[in-house]
């Protein structure tokens, strides 16, 4: 008799690593002084990041660019220039420590033309995890097709002859996210301490379904 079933597996794992998805952005009205004035902002940040033991390679760059910015004019109803914008997408990523990253958003939201950021909470590649989760959804499959198997009589032998599944692709991270908030005139001083305290970011769950075909006599 032939079984066909699918097998989910799933883990739940708390974070071990920190993402800062950072945007640098300047407008200015010539192409150089958008580069100039683009690539100090960078450096400055550097300098912050400097500051809490990073080096300047921790920082990755994702995109650069500088191109013309345009605007609508609804009374020539044409797209007119309005500056050059420089931006950068950068990302740092770092062991899971809820003492740095909260230092890194205290000293931004004081920090003069500081980037845009969204934080991620993720865990390492991990092929041992992957492989736990692939086992729990093959166990899941098995369980009900011998369930099957034994409902319908047939409990002489089980064998799997042919599995499905699509391999790991997405990255793993929690469902928590952080979007940068405005820059503050007037930062308290344990804002840092304050972070740690009520921020707790969900768990990272990994997850897997896969297709089983069995063959039950």
């Amino acid at each position: 008799m032939d079984i066909l079933v699918e097998g989910n597996g799933k883990i739940s794992l708390k974070p071990n690593k920190v993402t800062f998805n950072y945007e640098f952005s300047k407008k200015t009205d010539s192409y150089e002084d958008a580069l100039k004035l683009g690539i100090k902002c960078v450096e400055s940040y550097l300098e912050i990041l400097k500051g809490l033991d990073f080096k300047n390679d921790d920082l990755k760059t994702q995109s650069f660019r500088i191109y013309e910015d345009k605007v609508y004019n609804e009374i020539t109803r044409k797209y007119e220039f309005d500056g050059y914008m420089f931006k950068q997408s950068a990302r740092l990523s770092f062991d899971y420590d809820t003492e740095k990253f909260s230092k890194i958003m205290e000293v931004s939201s004081t920090q003069e033309d500081a980037p845009s950021y969204k934080i991620e909470f993720g865990v390492k590649d991990n092929k041992e995890l992957e492989e736990q989760v692939l086992s729990d959804a093959y166990k899941d499959a098995e369980f009900q097709a011998r369930a099957i198997a034994k409902a319908t009589g047939k409990t002489n032998s089980l064998e799997c002859i042919k599995i499905s599944f699509e391999p790991f692709t997405d990255p793993h991270i929690s469902q928590t996210r952080f979007d940068s908030f405005a820059r503050m005139e007037k930062c308290s001083a344990n804002l840092s301490e304050s972070i740690q305290t009520v921020f707790v970011p969900e768990d990272v769950t990994l997850k897997k379904t896969i297709y089983c075909h069995f063959i039950a006599n």
